[in-house]
């Protein structure tokens, strides 16, 4: 800024901190070329772009080129490079940034910025062998990082080469970090009233799967036994139509978002909520902190996450016969409540498309798909699912769930095509916000495939509704086991594979067996009606009385 007054400086300062950015760009671009004035200038206008709420997705695409160009004219200096990794991922611009992280990690092999950015970058992308070995490292490097560890534990549910045991001991390795000095010391009145009172901790309470699952338990739960409250911890602004919906159902509904952890524990403690369940486990918006310190007399995960928390004051999961078997207990931190049937009932939409004939006979060619996000589709998953397609006149139909998603479709893309894939077999559909659009798009598919080691759950609900079986792999612990009981339900033993072998055989057979498909496609949507997976007033009723249970034999002490 030598060139320019101190006033005007001044004046920029004066707009940065007051986040007046749309004003400070004007200022700045006012002088001339941007790439051409001084480098902190430069520097100040792409930190800018990327601020200001105004930009849209081509202006943070933007200021991602040009903090590259500021941070390759020193690399010394690595702050032009946090803030590229920061801009890139509100972008959805993977690949260049990944390709720089790479080199400016040969240099500097123990930053721990540098190590986190490279696992998240390769997590979005679905290179989760490459984020595995990044998170390794980054806690190698330091034990005691706290921040990074959660998004570690969701990627080893996608990890093909993981097994359980593993699993809980990094999810003990985080709880001996935030279980250090526990807040957990407090008296919680014993409620011998008539009603339970019942919270639900979600961050996902709005048109989510989580939701599609929730809505009806609760609307079918006797509110004569059960007060029930809901803990939001989604931003008010992104409450949609199934929020405004939800909140009728409940007797509750408090937004949380912007409490602390402290602030957060304190109030929950003074609601008095005798039983709270968290939706989320280790997803996106969790709070397992306030869990930690225990908010309830007693405290449940279920839902939106299907594997053990590690923690100590996470007194049960909930689950099923099928996912958790009775000698595997010992895996989970968690007492296991084991459901007789279905660990939980999908709403059954009001709208639903008809169903198709089976696509092959007006394509003559065999169509597999999966809408499961592309995070689950596992290099093991990939390898089986080329074999497959490389053996049959075939294509795959797969559907990603993230908007503006090209980077990651074209890195999916290219994992097929090393696997001697044709490009022409590989279809990638775009996120569709409407339901009845989405649920449409199945009317193409002739068999699902599941993938594997983390199934479908809300995606093969769909996709048998929509008369599509889904071919699934057995698997070893709950997250894996979901495709196994959900088939089960549906007695479609026969769509269950006892290995990577048997997967790829079962395949080939379902290929062949076209009168046998286009039977089933025309009783699948009733058989899975009239079957545990939407029977929601069966499952409210065993899910209640699972709840009162356990409160009564609380209270007893």
């Amino acid at each position: 800024m030598k060139d320019l007054s101190l006033e005007f400086k001044s004046n920029l300062q004066k707009l940065f901190v007051e986040k007046k950015f749309s004003e400070l760009e004007i200022e700045i671009e006012n002088l001339g070329k941007v790439q051409d004035l001084p480098d902190n200038i430069f520097y100040l206008y792409a930190i800018t772009k990327s601020l200001n709420p105004s930009s849209n997705r081509n202006d943070l695409i933007q200021a991602t080129e040009f903090l590259t160009q500021i941070y390759n004219k020193n690399k010394k200096n690595l702050e032009p490079l946090f803030n590229l990794v920061v801009v890139s991922l509100k972008a959805k611009k993977y690949k260049k940034t990944l390709k720089i992280l790479k080199e400016a990690f040969i240099e500097n092999p123990k930053n721990e910025k540098i190590i986190d950015a490279l696992a998240k970058f390769n997590h979005i992308l679905a290179n989760n062998e490459e984020a595995y070995k990044y998170y390794k490292l980054l806690f190698e490097i330091n034990p005691n990082q706290i921040l990074s560890r959660p998004a570690f534990i969701t990627l080893l549910n996608y990890y093909p080469f993981i097994t359980q045991t593993e699993y809980l001991q990094q999810c003990k390795l985080y709880t001996a970090l935030i279980e250090k000095n526990l807040n957990d010391n407090f008296n919680f009145n014993k409620n011998h009233q008539k009603k339970i009172k019942l919270g639900f901790f979600s961050s996902d309470l709005k048109k989510h799967s989580v939701s599609k699952f929730l809505k009806d338990l609760i609307n079918n739960m006797n509110k004569e036994e059960f007060e029930i409250s809901a803990f939001s911890n989604l931003v008010v602004s992104n409450h949609d139509e199934l929020s405004h919906e939800l909140k009728k159902s409940f007797d509750h509904w408090y937004d949380i978002l912007n409490y602390s952890d402290l602030d957060l524990i304190n109030f929950i403690r003074k609601k008095n909520i005798d039983i709270l369940i968290d939706l989320n486990g280790y997803t996106l918006g969790n709070r397992l902190n306030i869990f930690a310190n225990r908010v309830a007399s007693i405290q449940i995960l279920w839902l939106g996450y299907c594997n053990s928390t590690g923690l100590k004051n996470m007194d049960y999961i909930i689950s099923d016969e099928n996912c958790i078997k009775d000698n595997e207990y010992h895996n989970y931190t968690e007492k296991i409540i084991s459901l007789p049937k279905i660990w939980n009932s999908m709403s059954n939409p009001s709208n639903l498309p008809a169903i198709s004939e089976l696509p092959f006979l007006k394509r003559k060619i065999f169509t597999f798909g999966s809408f499961n996000n592309f995070q689950k589709i596992s290099s093991k998953t990939i390898e089986i699912w080329s074999k497959i397609l490389n053996k049959t006149n075939s294509r795959l139909v797969l559907k990603n769930s993230i908007i503006d998603n090209e980077e990651i479709n074209q890195n999916l893309k290219e994992k097929f095509l090393d696997n001697k894939v044709k490009a022409e077999q590989i279809h990638i559909l775009n996120y569709q916000k409407d339901s009845f659009d989405h649920l449409s798009f199945y009317n193409d598919i002739d068999i699902a495939l599941d993938t594997f080691p983390y199934n479908g759950v809300t995606t093969t609900f769909e996709s048998v509704l929509m008369g599509v079986p889904v071919l699934t792999l057995k698997g070893f612990n709950f997250n894996s086991r979901c495709g196994e009981s959900i088939n089960k339900n549906l007695k479609l033993e026969n769509f269950i594979a006892e290995s990577y072998d048997d997967y790829y055989l079962k395949a080939l057979d379902l290929y062949k067996n076209i009168d046998y498909l286009k039977s089933l496609r025309k009783d699948l949507r009733n058989m899975a009606i009239s079957s545990p997976l939407f029977d929601n007033k069966n499952f409210a009723s065993i899910f209640s009385k699972k709840i009162k249970t356990i409160w009564e034999n609380f209270i007893k002490g």
